[in-house]
């Protein structure tokens, strides 16, 4: 091979290797923002950020050239692979750290750890599988892991490998989940239980290492954990994530069949008030011309008193077959009403304040999804108070209407906690009770809308603003 093939080939690979490590670094912000909950947004700045790596493998390169005759192999290689590895790593981290936007020292390590892992799972099995295939002795092994390691047609196979599975787990997280939006939070115990797996791929190639001679040879130890790898791992590796996302979906589809089950439910109690109230307005109607011809009768005998009275009860049958409350969109009416009720079974005070002239024009379930969960998340927190009271006032400017829910609350409560919180929480978390706020805020954005929260000892309001003739995406 020509030394131009070669540089051209040594050059390509090293991009492979990059370009994985990158990818790698992205899969991690999409999974947790797509299976753990986590609010990120994977932007052009983002992306950006993340070609650290090529940095530091330029800089790794200029090192060598410059103190280095020739490629370095054996030890010094694996010297300066490693120093290279610890600082990905910390890029990584700095990486994690400035792309959250809540709590970015915990989840930058997390998602540092989550990185590992990753890696690991994926380089682990390359390797593995590039044993197998190039026999499994303890020959293959030395050559690939002391004479010549990180060069050779076998790391050739191993970089090609290792991108091609990072770039199918990107694809499709990206375009499975990621960019249709569908996020679907993973419960503790699974999570808990796929690092494990992953971390058993960190522990299982030591183990040959530790066995006794007498026992099983070297050859046959490699042979042996190669083809576990290949085969068991192969099916294990793809079974693990998809029974845990998987059961992911199933879960977050109950929860939106409940959802659409209470809409359901919400318009058939209001096509059942609407139908009791038209009863009601035909009969008011059919008797409107007899108490108005009683009332001239009463008005002609000078009977001004007993008309008065007359008048005051018809304005009185009146206002009762008038809505309590408008809002002024149809969908938003009906939500209302359900609400007040089970406001009023928990004596809370509330109070509408505005309308939304031509109405929201946002699908039902984003309704729901948005003003539903917000009110059942203000009754949570004001029904715990003494004297408890929700507020929804509805304002407007030229281009936005802004809605604003204020609700009673025993203390304070942490923003940062209550914004990144991810789905349905535990009954004795009394404070952050009900529907994830990061979800109403994701259903918002979904119709671009913005959110804001504002806490103090005695009040939670939570403010949506929302643009005027919008449509859902």
């Amino acid at each position: 091979m020509s030394e131009t093939l070669e540089f051209i080939l040594s050059l390509g690979l090293a991009f492979l290797s990059n370009a994985q490590t990158i990818l790698s670094m992205l899969l991690v912000i999409l999974v947790a923002a797509c299976f753990l909950g986590r609010y990120i947004e994977l932007s052009k700045k983002l992306v950006l950020s993340s070609l650290g790596p090529l940095v530091l493998t330029l800089l790794a390169n200029v090192f060598i050239n410059l103190f280095f005759s020739e490629l370095p192999e054996g030890a010094i290689m694996l010297d300066i692979n490693t120093v290279l590895v610890v600082g990905l790593f910390i890029y990584a981290f700095f990486f994690y750290f400035f792309a959250y936007k809540e709590k970015k020292f915990l989840r930058a390590i997390e998602s540092t750890v989550c990185l590992y892992l990753v890696t690991t799972y994926t380089s682990t099995l390359s390797q593995m599988t590039a044993i197998y295939f190039y026999g499994g002795t303890d020959e293959v092994m030395e050559d690939l892991f002391i004479d010549h390691l990180g060069v050779g047609g076998t790391w050739t196979f191993i970089t090609i490998m290792n991108f091609v599975v990072t770039l199918a787990l990107f694809l499709v997280v990206y375009f499975g989940f990621y960019r249709p939006r569908k996020f679907y939070v993973i419960s503790i115990p699974f999570r808990i239980f796929f690092s494990v797996w992953a971390a058993l791929f960190v522990i299982i190639p030591f183990i040959p290492a530790q066995m006794s001679s007498d026992v099983i040879t070297l050859e046959e130890r490699y042979h042996y954990l190669s083809i576990f790898y290949v085969v068991g791992t192969v099916i294990l590796g793809l079974a693990v994530p998809v029974i845990m996302i998987i059961s992911s979906v199933e879960r977050s589809l109950r929860e939106k069949n409940q959802a659409q089950e209470a809409y359901l439910a919400a318009e058939l109690e209001y096509i059942g008030q609407y139908k009791k109230q038209q009863v009601e307005t035909k009969a008011f109607r059919h008797d409107i011309k007899n108490n108005l011809a009683l009332t001239q009768m009463m008005l002609e005998k000078g009977q001004t008193d007993e008309a008065k009275a007359h008048i005051a009860d018809m304005l009185g049958n009146v206002s009762a077959l008038s809505p309590k409350y408008v809002t002024g969109d149809e969908m938003l009416d009906l939500i209302v009403f359900m609400k007040a009720d089970k406001m009023e079974e928990k004596n809370i005070k509330f109070t509408l304040d505005g309308v939304v002239d031509g109405g929201l024009n946002i699908k039902a379930m984003d309704m729901c999804s948005i003003f539903a969960n917000t009110l059942d998340n203000a009754i949570e927190a004001a029904s715990a108070c003494e004297d408890p009271f929700i507020n929804f006032s509805i304002k407007r400017t030229d281009k936005f209407f802004i809605l604003k829910i204020t609700n009673s609350a025993k203390s304070k409560v942490d923003i940062g906690k209550l914004m990144s919180s991810s789905g349905y929480t535990s009954k004795e978390d009394k404070d952050h009770h009900g529907f994830g706020l990061m979800n109403i805020r994701r259903a918002v954005e979904n119709v671009s809308g913005l959110i804001k929260a504002e806490s103090n000892d005695s009040s939670f309001t939570l403010s949506i603003m929302m643009p005027r003739n919008n449509l859902s995406k």
